[in-house]
């Protein structure tokens, strides 16, 4: 391996131990590849964090990304969501649905807090269903006719998952997610424009 592709593989492996978006890797745009999502496992705990370009505002990418009477719709491997309490920009979520990869498929249930913040930050945090433990921060920033989506989570499975299968797993499902979110963040942005 060259001194180059080892700097880089080193400085992106910091970047993931450190917790922080990837911020010098230049972001996709219009979907996601499993490779473009980056996961790290440590002592039981699983890291990832990803960056995307969309056609679309920030208020529109924050509309969709709160959706969530509506996520069943848009999300592939969801069954049911909704809000089960609001209090102002703090929401309590509940979903479950199932998630494919290969040969295997896990259900899943998840029961979170998801808080809004001023400065285009979703906050989120597990208070039950199939994790011991999940934090998340997602960061909306406008950036030039579109948005700039920043995100980063830390999850703690409720059973052991080889790091082998849960790390390419984790990649595959939010590659997937984060996917079919831009397309409806894109088209609810085409129904605004031609208003």
């Amino acid at each position: 391996m060259s001194v180059v592709a080892r700097t880089c593989r080193a400085l992106v492996f910091l970047l993931v131990v450190l917790g922080l978006p990837a911020f010098s890797l230049e972001p996709r745009t219009g979907g996601l590849e499993d490779d473009d999502v980056v996961v790290d496992y440590r002592e039981g705990t699983y890291f990832a964090n990803l960056a995307f370009l969309v056609a679309a505002s920030p208020a529109v990418v924050i509309d969709v990304l709160t959706d969530f009477n509506h996520m069943v719709g848009i999300v592939p491997n969801l069954e049911s969501s909704q809000i089960v309490s609001r209090q102002g920009n703090v929401f309590v979520i509940k979903q479950r649905g199932k998630a494919n990869f290969g040969p295997f498929s896990f259900p899943f249930e998840s029961l979170r807090q998801i808080e809004l913040l001023p400065d285009g930050r979703i906050l989120g945090r597990a208070l039950g269903g199939s994790t011991k433990h999940m934090r998340s921060e997602l960061r909306v920033q406008a950036q030039g006719r579109g948005a700039r989506v920043d995100y980063q989570i830390e999850v703690v499975p409720d059973r052991w998952l080889p790091a082998s299968l849960g790390v390419p797993f984790m990649r595959h499902e939010m590659a997937e997610q984060f996917t079919a979110l831009i397309h409806e963040m894109e088209r609810r942005q085409g129904i605004a424009r031609s208003r």
